[in-house]
């Protein structure tokens, strides 16, 4: 592992030797970058870049506030300092499938793929309120009831198959540092990617779990009605697909990103594949 300075946060990050076309792993809110562990070993042909967001993992926390564009200015800031010039092809999940729409549509130039898993595009003008209120009571409070009223959304019982799996994920994400978490959640409560839809690249796939009840697939349907060049993909998985279906999501990102396929030319395959099926249904894919 090392580290960059990017805009003057401490960056964790790791940068892998494959020489294929570039693909930015961005992970979770609460995650890191462990997150894509077994999606990492999975795509040996691929170059593949994944980091701590600020305030996540090992890289420098958050004190204060957080945006949604400093996010986007560490990105871009990494890449420089990596020398990744070129177009490169974007895998996030959550919040960081939010980054990477910002970034995308701020830079367009930049990115020739996209992929964003259970995307955080904003919080509904209704909930906003709560949003802020639940962001103030992690601060008070730590984390422990908001990473156990989250799960029953995120990762519901028909996905526990794997009790260590669940276990480890729960342990780490409580682990977390609760300020960062708090900012975080904040920021979604002021955000709204919506306007940023229309500007992704022509190869852009938005991707619902069938078991995330925090972003369930209507959602993500609306979300790429917003954008004609983007496809809505449903697969059997949960919120947190990268460590709840690390195959599927593996096959995903090797057939869109490492062959250039569209989602169309994906669909038929792909969801007819048990192991893809069953990747999601709360085995270990």
């Amino acid at each position: 592992m090392n580290w960059y300075d990017a805009n003057g946060t401490a960056l964790r990050y790791q940068l892998g030797e494959g020489d294929g076309p570039t693909l930015v792993l961005i992970h979770e809110m609460g995650g890191s970058l462990e997150s894509w562990d077994e999606v990492w070993t999975a795509l040996p042909g691929l170059r593949l870049l994944r980091y701590d967001t600020r305030g996540a993992g090992l890289s420098q926390k958050i004190v204060g506030e957080v945006e949604i564009d400093q996010h986007v200015d560490d990105l871009a800031a990494l890449l420089d300092g990596l020398g990744l010039q070129g177009p490169v092809s974007l895998a996030g999940v959550a919040v960081g499938a939010a980054i990477a729409i910002r970034f995308a549509a701020r830079h367009p130039q930049r990115v020739d793929a996209l992929v964003a898993m259970a995307p955080a595009c904003g919080v509904a003008e209704a909930a906003r309120e709560g949003a802020l209120q639940r962001a103030a009571a992690i601060r008070r409070e730590g984390l422990t009831e908001t990473v156990a009223a989250l799960l029953e959304k995120t990762w519901p019982v028909p996905l526990r198959s794997d009790p260590a799996r669940y276990e480890t994920f729960r342990l780490r994400w409580q682990g977390g540092d609760p300020q960062g978490f708090a900012a975080v959640f904040a920021m979604l409560a002021r955000m709204n990617l919506d306007g940023d839809l229309p500007r992704l690249p022509p190869r852009t796939l938005l991707v619902a779990g069938e078991y995330d009840g925090l972003r369930p697939p209507a959602e993500i349907d609306r979300l790429a009605a917003l954008a004609p060049q983007a496809e809505a993909l449903h697969v059997a998985s949960g919120h947190f697909m990268p460590v709840q279906s690390p195959r599927l999501v593996s096959t995903l990102l090797r057939r869109f990103v490492g062959e250039g396929a569209r989602g169309a030319a994906i669909y038929p395959a792909f969801i007819a594949d048990p192991a893809n099926r069953a990747g999601a249904s709360g085995h270990a894919a």
